[in-house]
């Protein structure tokens, strides 16, 4: 297995999960993660996209950078920005075969961000050539939501395909996160991870 992505319901904590996992069995990340960004109300005002290297390193807190926020909701409507993802998306994974790190994260994918074709080809790239990636695939019942939500047309259904087919036709696996298997689901993405952390290791004492 190259690939383990997890699908689920919103909020089931599959990014928590991802993450706090990787802090506990990788020594270094490369890619990316998505921070959502939350009013004094508690409403999701914006998403942004930040580098998954930030998530091992140590800081009180990290700024958000208006810049990277490639949703941003105005007037209870959200509004998109690929720039974001064409510019610094990219960026990111190109920074993955320049600097080999333990894991790949890609959370999460299967949204929005496949409107960028310039974005959609690295990610297919990294899906083909890379052999340690973890993430989170945006699952049916969530596309549909994020549909819903934005004002301009989101139609990435050709690209959802395209990705999926690539991720299994290079070992991947898609993986539901329910409530009643997250133990299960947690001991997988560890042993995965773990793998691939003792693997590299030996390759550097052979």
């Amino acid at each position: 297995m190259n690939s383990l992505f997890l699908e689920g319901n919103k909020f089931i904590g599959k990014s928590t999960l991802l993450q706090k996992v990787l802090r506990l069995t990788c020594s270094s990340v490369n890619g990316f993660y998505v921070n959502r960004i939350i009013n004094d109300g508690g409403q999701i005002i914006a998403f942004e996209l930040r580098a998954a290297k930030e998530l091992l390193q140590q800081k009180a807190e990290m700024k958000t950078i208006t810049e990277h926020c490639f949703i941003q909701t105005r007037e209870g409507k959200r509004i998109r920005n690929l720039f974001v993802f064409e510019t610094f998306g990219i960026e990111l994974l190109k920074e993955i075969k320049k600097v080999p790190a333990d894991v790949v994260l890609l959370d999460e994918i299967g949204g929005i961000e496949l409107l960028s074709e310039p974005l959609l080809a690295e990610l297919l790239a990294v899906v083909r050539h890379s052999n340690k990636i973890v993430g989170v695939f945006k699952s049916e019942r969530n596309y549909q939501h994020q549909k819903q939500l934005t004002i301009e047309k989101l139609e990435v259904n050709e690209q959802r395909v395209l990705l999926k087919r690539e991720i299994y036709r290079n070992q991947g696996q898609l993986v539901e996160l329910k409530e009643n298997n997250l133990h299960l689901i947690k001991k997988r993405i560890s042993r995965f991870s773990k793998k691939i952390f003792f693997f590299k290791r030996y390759l550097f004492k052979v």
